[in-house]
C-alpha cells in the first residue's frame, strides 16, 4: 500500500502539463511543489508502520535517484509500482519469483544496451539548454544553463548563489577553484571590491599555521632568490606575529616583493587534498607536513608557479600554467576511475567531483535571484538539479523524452528468448516501459492513450508526442528529449527496488528506530 501511495502522489507531477503538489509547513502556509525529491523529503510516516514500509521504501528510491543525476524520480516511482505490481500478480498466479527475476533482469540489461545504442550526442549549446529546460522550465534560466555547461564542460564546478531580488547572471573562472580567504583585509589590491589579484607570483604552500616573524620571512627571502616580484602564501592560519610582517611589507614604500596571505577554509581529509592539488597545479612543495621540511628551511625549489591567484568572497583562484594541467591529467585519472567504481550515494563522491572540477580547470558562478524566498529556492535548487543532468547529458547523450525513449527499447526484448517461466519477466518489462508515457498522457488529458503509444512506437525510434502540440513528431525537432544516462539509472533503480520489495519476506521494527536525516 506504502508503493502505491507514493506512486499516486508523484504521478500527477509527470510531463510538461502536470499538477503541483501541496504541503503544508506549520504556520507558514503551504507550499507548492513539483520535485519529486523535495515531496519526499517532507513526508517523515504515514502513521501506520505497515504502510511506511513500502513508503520509505519508494521515498529512498526517489530521494536517491534525485541526489545523483537530479531528475527523474517521479518517472523511477512510476515504473518501480508498474514492475512491482505486475510481478506481484504473477507471483500469486503460482509463477516461479526466481525464474522471473531471470527474465526481468536480462530484459533490463537489453533495454538498457538500447538506450545506449541509441543516444544521440550533445555537442551543441542549443541542444544542452533544452535539455536544461526540461528540467527548469525557464528560458532565460535554460539558456543560461546551457551555455554554462557547453563553456565549462562535463565536469565543470558551478556554484550557485542566491540573490535577494530579480537576478539572472553568470561569471567565468579560469583555472581552480578552492575554498580560501584572505588573511587581512590590509591585503586588500582593490578595497572597493574585496579582492585580491596576484600575477605571474610564486606560490608556497604550508600545512600548518604560521606564528612568527620566522616562520614568514624564509618564504619571502626564497620568492626573491627566485627572482619572483610577487608571493602567495597559502597556510592554515596566520598568527600576529607572522601576520604583522606581512602587512608592514605590503604597506612599505619601497616594496621589493608583494605578499598575499591566504587561509585555506577545508579541514581534515578535505584540506590535505587542497593544498595536494595545489601543489600539483603549481609544482610548490606543500611545507610543513612531518615529512617535508619546515616553512624556516624554505629554499626557492620550495615554491610553486601561477599566472594568476585571485581572493574574494571566500573563495580561492588560480590559472596555473598550462604544462601544470598537463601534468595533472594522470590525477585526474586516477579520480575519474575511482568515481566510476564509486556508489552515488557515497560520501566521499562531492570531495572527488570537486577535486575534479579543480584540476580538469573551468569553473563558474551562477547568480539567481527572486524577491520572494521560496521562488528564491526553487530557482537554486532547479539550478542544481539541472547541473547534474546536463552533466550527464555530455557523458552519455540524449534520447526521445517523455517516456518514448523507453517505448522504442522494448523493440530489443525480442531478441531476449526463454522458456518457462522466466518469460513472464520479460513480459513484464515490455508491459512497463509504457507506464511513463502513460502517465504523461493520462496527466494532459489526452484521451485514448493507448492509441496515442501505438502511434509513438509505430512511428519509430526517434519519435516522441509532443503533448503542448497535440501531436507525434521527431523528438529533436520537438524538443522533447531525455538524457540517456538518467533514463538507465532510472530504469535500474526502479527494478532494484520493485525486486527488493518483493524477495523481502520479513520486517524487523525497531522499537526505538534510529534517526537520521537522510533515507
Amino acid at each position: 500500500m506504502g508503493i502505491n501511495l507514493i506512486a499516486d502522489l508523484l504521478a500527477p507531477t509527470l510531463g510538461p502539463i502536470s499538477g503541483h503538489i501541496a504541503s503544508q509547513r506549520d504556520t507558514r502556509g503551504p507550499e507548492l511543489l513539483d520535485d519529486s525529491g523535495t515531496v519526499v523529503r517532507r513526508i517523515l510516516s504515514f502513521g501506520d508502520p505497515r504502510v511506511d514500509v513500502g513508503a520509505m521504501l519508494m521515498r529512498s528510491l526517489v530521494w536517491h535517484t534525485a541526489e545523483r543525476v537530479g531528475d527523474g524520480g517521479a518517472t523511477c516511482a512510476v515504473l518501480a509500482r508498474a514492475i512491482y505490481m505486475d510481478a506481484l500478480r504473477m507471483i500469486a498466479g503460482g509463477i516461479n519469483f526466481r525464474d522471473l527475476e531471470q527474465g526481468i533482469k536480462a530484459a533490463l540489461e537489453a533495454v538498457c544496451a538500447n538506450l545506449a545504442e541509441n543516444a544521440m550526442p550533445v555537442v551543441s549549446e542549443d541542444e544542452l539548454s533544452e535539455v536544461a529546460y526540461t528540467v527548469v522550465r525557464n528560458r532565460s534560466l535554460a539558456g543560461m544553463l546551457g551555455e554554462m555547461s557547453h563553456l565549462l564542460g562535463a565536469e565543470a564546478k558551478v556554484n550557485v548563489q542566491k540573490y535577494v531580488a530579480p537576478y539572472l547572471e553568470r561569471e567565468y573562472h579560469a583555472g581552480a577553484n578552492f575554498g580560501a580567504e584572505i588573511a587581512s583585509y590590509l591585503l586588500y589590491t582593490d578595497a572597493a571590491r574585496k579582492q585580491a589579484v596576484q600575477t605571474d607570483c610564486a606560490v608556497a604552500l604550508v600545512a600548518s599555521n604560521l606564528a612568527e616573524a620566522e616562520d614568514v620571512i624564509p618564504l619571502m627571502e626564497a620568492a626573491l632568490a627566485s627572482g619572483a616580484k610577487s608571493l602567495v602564501i597559502v597556510a592554515n592560519n596566520f598568527k600576529d606575529a607572522a601576520l604583522h610582517v606581512i602587512v608592514t611589507n605590503e604597506k612599505a614604500e619601497k616594496k621589493k616583493l608583494s605578499v598575499l596571505a591566504a587561509k585555506i577554509k577545508p579541514v581534515g581529509e578535505e584540506r590535505r587534498y587542497a593544498l595536494e592539488d595545489m601543489g600539483l597545479l603549481t609544482g610548490a612543495t606543500v611545507l610543513g607536513q612531518g615529512f617535508t621540511p619546515s616553512p624556516r628551511r624554505a629554499v626557492p625549489e620550495h615554491l610553486g608557479k601561477a599566472l594568476r591567484v585571485e581572493v574574494d568572497n571566500g573563495q580561492f583562484r588560480l590559472l596555473p600554467e598550462r604544462q601544470r594541467l598537463i601534468d595533472a591529467q594522470p590525477e585526474v585519472e586516477i579520480i575519474r576511475q575511482r568515481l566510476a567504481s564509486m556508489p552515488q550515494n557515497d560520501e566521499g563522491r562531492p570531495l572527488l567531483m570537486g577535486r575534479l572540477a579543480s584540476l580538469s580547470g573551468g569553473m563558474g558562478t551562477l547568480k539567481v535571484g527572486a524577491i520572494g524566498k521560496l521562488e528564491r529556492e526553487v530557482l537554486s535548487e532547479n539550478a542544481e538539479r539541472a547541473f547534474k543532468v546536463l552533466s550527464t547529458a555530455q557523458l552519455t547523450g540524449v534520447v526521445p523524452g517523455g517516456g518514448a525513449a523507453l517505448l522504442h527499447a522494448r523493440a530489443a526484448l525480442k531478441e531476449v528468448k526463454f522458456d518457462g517461466d522466466a518469460r513472464y519477466g520479460v513480459q513484464l518489462i515490455h508491459d512497463a516501459l509504457a507506464a511513463p508515457l502513460r502517465q504523461i498522457l493520462v496527466n494532459a488529458h489526452v484521451p485514448a492513450p493507448g492509441v496515442i503509444i501505438s502511434r509513438v512506437q509505430e512511428a519509430g525510434p526517434g519519435a516522441v508526442y509532443d503533448v503542448l502540440e497535440e501531436r507525434v513528431g521527431n523528438a529533436m525537432e520537438c524538443g522533447v528529449l531525455d538524457v540517456a544516462g538518467v533514463v538507465e539509472i532510472v530504469l535500474r533503480t526502479a527494478v532494484s527496488t520493485a525486486l527488493m520489495a518483493l524477495s523481502t519476506d520479513t520486517i524487523v521494527y525497531h522499537k526505538k528506530p534510529q534517526q537520521a536525516l537522510e533515507p
